[in-house]
């Protein structure tokens, strides 16, 4: 922050943004933490501040306080956040992920893993790490995912692509884009339905009629 300043193009909102930031950091305060509005914040963007960016953690535990314990595990996560000083509650948020249980149940095979982690009341779609993380990181980035592709299931599709978008959104014509420049110069018109349909049902008219 320092050495922008410093520099004679240093000069308008990015300046006085900056000089905001300085003052927060010699505070003990991080850049997140100190009030920035939209506006602010995009004026410094390029500088890539890490005490800008929102905060992941990630509480490791045993394998019984990740099943047994889980209730008693939460309330231990919310109080030690509570206790973190730089810690925004409105940016910030937490997991708990059982490194050791994720690691022996990476060496089973799908069925194995499956009937095990049932067997110990654990959800692999909605507890473990490789399944919660991604969604987690999503969220605290404002990200949305959008998906393109033919109007089947993407189990049954060769082409189905995620697109990761950013909080200021995108056009359908610019999704056309990634699938191909013909269809963007071609574009006249998108139908779209909730990816949550898509899967619980046959097809894309399955999907939109409901």
């Amino acid at each position: 922050v320092e050495r922008r300043l410093e520099r004679t193009n240093c000069v308008g909102d990015e300046r006085n943004v900056l000089l905001k930031v300085k003052k927060g950091l010699e505070e003990g305060l991080n850049a997140r933490s100190i009030g920035l509005t939209y506006e602010e914040k995009h004026s410094i963007k390029s500088m890539g501040l890490l005490t800008l960016k929102p905060v992941l953690y990630a509480f490791n535990t045993d394998e019984v306080d990740f099943t047994l314990n889980k209730e008693e595990t939460i309330d231990q996560a919310e109080a030690f956040m509570s206790r973190i000083g730089y810690c925004d509650r409105l940016t910030d948020t937490y997991t708990i992920v059982s490194a050791k249980l994720e690691a022996e149940v990476g060496l089973l095979d799908i069925d194995e893993r499956n009937e095990y982690l049932e067997s110990i009341g654990v959800d692999c779609t909605t507890q473990l790490t490789y399944s919660t993380l991604p969604l987690l990181v999503k969220d605290i980035l404002s990200l949305s995912l959008v998906y393109t592709g033919p109007g089947v299931p993407p189990e049954r599709s060769m082409t189905t692509k995620t697109h990761i978008v950013q909080p200021k959104g995108v056009k359908a014509i610019e999704l056309a884009g990634k699938l191909h420049g013909d269809i963007e110069r071609g574009f006249i018109h998108a139908e779209v339905v909730d990816a949550r349909d898509m899967i619980n049902y046959d097809s894309y008219n399955a999907a939109k009629d409901e």
